[in-house]
């Protein structure tokens, strides 16, 4: 009798819907929306939710009584991938080369002019990096060190016995 009462009711649920579907449609099509809103304007989502990617999310809408609108982007944060590639340079045991990416941005050559330890220029490195970096920027040494620097000279050593 179980068994019995099981297909019953499937096929009740079966012809109900069924017949939902064969009724369920509009006499016409024409829409009457007079004095109606128009729909608000959705923002889309947009996600950057991650340990290894240097991008940011932002979106927006607008909404009038005429017309709506949205949009989104993402924003690249340069800095973040500066540091990525340093690292990537520095695990591979490349540590001049990380330290040139991180020169490329002002802030990580003044902190190593500032240091006294200056950027790697064209293979160049220490003293002769420097007179490079002062011959190609002197206005970066003179917001560091005031108009009146000038690059002073390392005393050469000779031999005197």
């Amino acid at each position: 009798m179980k068994t019995f009462s099981k297909v019953f009711s499937w096929t009740v649920i079966v012809l109900l819907v069924l017949w939902f579907v064969d009724h369920a449609h509009a006499d016409t099509t024409t829409i009457n929306q007079k004095g109606m809103p128009v729909p608000s304007a959705m923002a889309p989502s947009i996600s950057g939710f991650s340990n290894d990617m240097c991008r940011s999310g932002v979106s927006g809408g607008a909404n009038t009584g005429v017309l709506s609108i949205s949009g989104g982007m993402t924003i690249v944060d340069e800095n973040c991938e500066r540091i990525k590639i340093f690292n990537a340079f520095n695990t591979g045991g490349l540590k001049v080369t990380g330290v040139s990416v991180l020169c490329q941005d002002i802030r990580g050559w003044n902190a190593m002019e500032m240091s006294g330890s200056p950027c790697p220029y064209a293979g160049m490195m220490g003293h002769a990096a420097r007179k490079a970096w002062f011959k190609r920027y002197p206005e970066r040494f003179k917001a560091l060190y005031g108009e009146d620097f000038n690059l002073p000279e390392l005393p050469t050593v000779s031999d005197s016995k």
